[in-house]
């Protein structure tokens, strides 16, 4: 292997080292976040202002990727993200009278991941060959479940002897590992066009993302759909620890269906890593949605932990490759300059409904579904909210195959 075709997955292997400690950080937060309130809806509202910066600030976010050097945009979202998670820590450890801190920093924070997820998605057709942007983005989407599945058994252990300090020093030293080693590799990076940009304006240059999306009618129904899929997915998975709490009682088996729920993704991407390039991609999209939607039914109505282990992973088989798709499609069709761009707008289209999803779906599980048909059993509620996912997910998946357009994309996937 050439040492331009190993450039990538030195790159990805050292952003899954910083991701595993930032989602030991995380699930920490959340432990400590509803063992502390007792409530699903502040755990939902931290991952509601999380999103909220894309949405706003989408525009200036992709045009700071494009302009910038990518490397450059990188680290700067790696470096925001870990100050925001000591922040975090800091104020959940102290004594603090008031969730409204929190809830700024997880903004700020989310600033910085957009950044830096627009950056590496631009990044990735500079460092990968045509041939090869399958595999390197099934790779990509490969990390968080892995991550994953070390994180929780890591992130338990530490919990209870060190609590959330001893997490934060994990992840400091995972940071510092991972995003000092992407300071020294050589990236490569595209070549400006600085007078055009100063020609076309900053708001032009903004929403030339949303202009190239428009003129790709395909692409934005796919969008549309991607976005339902946010509004139904996000909200319910931000419950898995208080549901698998709920149902089962016990630290241990939550640790371990978290554990199992990414050993799904994780498998997923791995199969899609190994397969390499895929001819059918939307028809590989839509499959893996419908068996998603399946099993978010099984799951929502399943008592049993192993059945609930079993449909947890089935679920989350399909996602890193339908999201690794996706991405290879874009990237196919998308001008590199228009990348960080196109790539921010997308991220902000989903950012519309990722949000509304955590607020409606927090209340959903505290308040408005007090039904004695429900069922009184712990858990009832949010279990319900699981199977209705299920069933809207698999509608939008149908409607939008339902288009002979978005059918075509397979073949149109070359400029």
């Amino acid at each position: 292997m050439t040492r331009s075709r190993i450039l990538p997955y030195s790159f990805f292997g050292l952003q899954g080292l910083s991701m595993l400690g930032s989602r030991m950080t995380s699930i920490a937060v959340g432990i400590k976040l509803f063992h502390d309130t007792g409530q699903a809806t502040p755990l939902l509202l931290l991952s509601f202002f999380n999103e909220l910066p894309l949405f706003f600030f989408g525009n200036w976010i992709g045009m700071a990727a494009d302009r910038w050097k990518r490397k450059s945009a990188i680290l700067v979202g790696d470096t925001g993200q870990m100050a925001c998670a000591a922040l975090l820590v800091g104020c959940l450890v102290g004594d603090i009278r008031s969730l409204w801190p929190l809830y700024a920093i997880a903004a700020v924070q989310g600033l910085f991941m957009a950044l830096q997820s627009s950056a590496t998605s631009a990044l990735t057709p500079l460092m990968a060959q045509d041939k090869d942007l399958d595999r390197i983005n099934s790779l990509k989407e490969l990390l968080f479940p892995l991550a994953g599945v070390i994180a929780p058994s890591i992130a338990g252990m530490l919990y209870e002897t060190s609590g959330l300090s001893g997490i934060l020093a994990a992840d400091l030293i995972t940071f510092l590992l991972g995003t000092g080693g992407i300071a020294i590799l050589a990236l490569p990076e595209m070549k400006r066009d600085e007078s055009r940009e100063e020609r076309s304006g900053l708001w032009a240059e903004a929403v030339q993302g949303y202009r190239f999306l428009w003129k790709q009618k395909p692409l934005l129904y796919l969008f549309l759909y991607f976005g339902w899929w946010n509004f139904i997915l996000n909200g319910p998975l931000e419950l898995a620890i208080p549901y698998f709490l709920q149902r089962t009682g016990s630290t241990d088996a939550m640790s371990w269906l978290l554990a199992v729920m990414n050993a799904g993704a994780l498998a997923g991407a791995a199969a899609a890593v190994w397969w390499g390039h895929f001819r059918y991609k939307i028809r590989f999209i839509f499959a893996g949605s419908v068996l998603t939607s399946l099993m978010f039914i099984v799951l929502g109505t399943s008592r049993q932990v192993g059945v609930m282990g079993a449909s947890l992973f089935l679920l989350m088989l399909p996602l890193a490759m339908t999201g690794a798709l996706f991405n290879s499609i874009l990237q196919r069709r998308t001008p590199l300059a228009l990348q960080g761009r196109v790539f921010a707008a997308y991220g902000q289209l989903c950012a519309f409904l990722a949000p509304l999803s955590f607020l409606v779906t927090g209340p959903l599980a505290d308040r408005w579904m007090e039904k004695p048909w429900l069922g009184n059993d712990a858990g009832s509620r949010i279990g319900f909210l699981f199977a209705a996912s299920g069933l809207l997910l698999l509608t939008g998946a149908l409607w939008t195959l339902s288009s002979p357009k978005v059918r075509r994309l397979d073949a149109d996937v070359e400029p």
